[in-house]
């Protein structure tokens, strides 16, 4: 039977110390692993390293505590919350909230395409793919001649790396007919907007097609409008899952992290007022 002894507020048995550490930086490590599964990282916007390393000392430190408890119901939730996710459809009615369709003809002077990632090389993200093929096909729908688009500054490395090459080229192949113009220095969405309203006051645009990821549209339409500049929002065609038949556990946990970061950010843009 273990001994228990009460000392400064906390509770320690008669396992040696290491041995409680050691299984608090192990659950530690499963609830660092759940939680990115989750989105933590994304919505945070810590990389990896520094959100494992807070993980592991936290748990480390409060396992030999009376607060030790607490990490076998926040492991059993995240549990709970990725088998909910993966397998079943729960996430498809929040997912659809934050997508804005606007079914409207009304004439456009250009196709603004927002931003995406990019790797160490500057090749864009498939969901910046996405974006930018979706705007091609926009723009001819609409037989608009002027499509817009973001430069991605990758600053993370020692060499600057941009996406503007990798843009081009694509243009170059997919559109050669399209006009491009470029905004720079843009970290946000609220970024994106100021710079196009700006580049839209110099060529008397008076309304744009919006076209970004579908769960990106209701919050990045309303901060261009708040910004000055009409739109014409259009979701891009999702390769990564399908919002009308959504199967698959790691398409249904790829929409709950689109959930929760536009949820994070819908609230931190309301917040700011740029939304």
């Amino acid at each position: 039977m273990d001994l228990l002894l009460k000392g400064r507020g906390a509770i320690t048995s008669a396992r040696p110390l290491w041995l409680l550490r050691l299984c608090g930086a192990a659950m530690g490590f499963a609830i660092y692993l759940l939680a990115d599964l989750l989105g933590a990282r994304e919505v945070s916007g810590f990389s990896p390293f520094p959100l494992l390393a807070v993980c592991l000392m936290a748990a480390m430190y409060i396992a030999p505590s009376r607060f030790g408890s607490v990490l076998w119901p926040t492991l059993g939730l995240l549990v709970t919350t990725v088998c909910v996710v993966s397998f079943t459809p729960i996430v498809r009615a929040p997912a659809q909230h934050f997508v804005r369709a606007d079914n409207s003809e009304q004439p456009v002077n250009a196709v603004v395409v927002l931003s995406g990632g990019i790797n160490g090389e500057g090749l864009l993200s498939l969901s910046m793919m996405n974006r930018l093929t979706s705007g091609m096909a926009e723009a001819r729908r609409r037989n608009v001649r002027t499509i817009a688009l973001s430069i991605i500054d990758d600053g993370s490395s020692n060499t600057r790396v941009t996406s503007e090459a990798d843009q081009r080229a694509l243009l170059a192949e997919l559109a050669p007919d399209l006009t491009v113009m470029f905004v720079r220095d843009v970290y946000s969405t609220h970024d994106e907007a100021l710079q196009f309203v700006a580049l839209g006051r110099t060529h008397a645009w008076q309304r744009v097609a919006l076209v970004t990821s579908p769960l990106h549209t209701r919050r990045s339409c309303r901060t261009f409008e708040l910004a000055g500049l009409p739109v014409v929002c259009v979701p891009a065609r999702a390769r990564e899952y399908s919002l009308v038949r959504l199967g698959g556990m790691f398409a249904r946990l790829h929409v709950f992290r689109d959930v929760l970061y536009e949820t994070t950010a819908t609230l931190v843009y309301s917040m700011r007022g740029w939304n």
